[in-house]
């Protein structure tokens, strides 16, 4: 997301910062002697993260589907062009997704020694490393490297299936463009998500994602945007939807999909309001702003930070059945602290558009 973005998005900023915390924390809640010795000071507060923690991930798929609709419905059209969009979509994930793999196995091969055995993974065979480069680790049943990367495939999955739907129906502003992704939608929230043994596909999360497509096309309040399909078409389709998902959940009542109606609801109705809230705030709104922004970057290096802070944890002596919990809540907060820090210089490193490794790849390639 771009400075530009953050600025006319700052609800999504907010939802994204929150979502990437608990996501952290959830993983905080379940790996290794740091988790195990929380579990014993805050059984309540971890417990509640261990359980509920994870379907803070419905938020990134209900943005990540506003976000998409955003940009393919955008004046440039690049649904017209999919293998493009969808390329271009493919490496940025891929280059700091790559990154904090080489991370991982490096911490995990030098924090070996102090870790457990549910930390302690084997060092990486090249059909692992080649099933993670093509994002499709979760469809071979190829063990993952690291905690939560099965989202950035299923991510990527969704973009492009989101892309492709909307080359097929001669792009996102049209009618029939709208009315598919809403009927795809519709079937994902009443039968594919309710097959686990689908959750390695796209269309398992689609009705999250597709809900986000939908409430930008019912808000839809950029200019750039030129649509011929009118707005009150998009908001119908957006309503009947969540009415459906409703439907849904009275069938079959699943947390996630209540969060991801719940998203795409405040997307719709306060896609913007948040702002002028901010404006008053100017501290809160930059360190959000911040948070929000480096959320991918969180996403992908607190697992390398929580190897270390569990190796360490243990290579001073300290245990879950003996650590008090002073000890804990400092481990655990000083594991946290680390992750947003690790994620500040990640994102200034390597994910930003301005990272310096990508300077110096344009002046070779320019040098050629």
């Amino acid at each position: 997301m771009t400075a530009l973005q953050v600025a006319r998005y700052p609800l999504i900023d907010v939802l994204k910062a929150l979502a990437a915390q608990l996501i952290v924390l959830h993983h905080f809640s379940i790996y290794g002697p740091v988790s195990e010795a929380l579990h014993a000071a805050l059984p309540g507060v971890m417990g509640a993260l261990y359980a509920y923690g994870l379907i803070a991930v419905q938020v990134f798929f209900v943005v990540g589907g506003y976000l998409a609709a955003r940009g393919l419905s955008s004046s440039t059209e690049p649904w017209r062009t999919p293998s493009a969009a969808i390329f271009k979509r493919y490496t940025r994930l891929l280059v700091p997704y790559l990154f904090a793999l080489c991370l991982v196995v490096l911490c995990m091969a030098w924090a070996r020694p102090w870790l457990t055995a549910d930390l302690a993974a084997p060092f990486p065979s090249w059909s692992q490393w080649l099933a993670h480069v093509a994002m499709v680790q979760s469809i071979l049943g190829t063990e993952s490297l690291s905690a939560g990367v099965w989202y950035v495939a299923m991510d990527f999955q969704l973009f492009a299936l989101l892309t492709l739907l909307l080359w097929l129906c001669g792009g996102g502003n049209t009618r029939r463009a709208q009315t598919v992704v809403a009927l795809l939608c519709m079937a994902s929230l009443l039968v594919f998500n309710r097959q686990t043994e689908l959750d390695a596909w796209a269309v398992y999360f689609f009705g999250a994602y597709g809900l986000g497509a939908l409430a930008w096309w019912a808000r839809r309040t950029d200019p750039t945007v030129q649509a011929s399909a009118p707005p009150l078409h998009a908001r119908a389709l957006f309503v009947w939807t969540v009415a459906f998902g409703l439907i849904a959940l009275v069938i079959d009542f699943r947390q996630r999909v209540a969060l991801a109606i719940g998203v795409a609801v405040t997307l719709m109705l306060w896609g913007s309001s948040a702002s002028h809230w901010l404006q008053h705030h100017r501290k809160t709104s930059t360190f959000i702003q911040t948070l929000g922004l480096q959320s991918y970057a969180l996403f992908l290096v607190h697992f390398p930070v929580l190897l270390l802070i569990n190796a360490a944890f243990t290579r001073f002596g300290f245990t879950a059945e003996t650590a008090s919990t002073t000890s804990a809540l400092s481990w655990g907060i000083a594991g946290w602290a680390a992750s947003l820090w690790a994620a500040n210089l990640f994102y200034r490193w390597i994910e930003s558009p301005a990272a310096p490794w990508r300077g110096v790849l344009r002046a070779v390639l320019g040098g050629r």
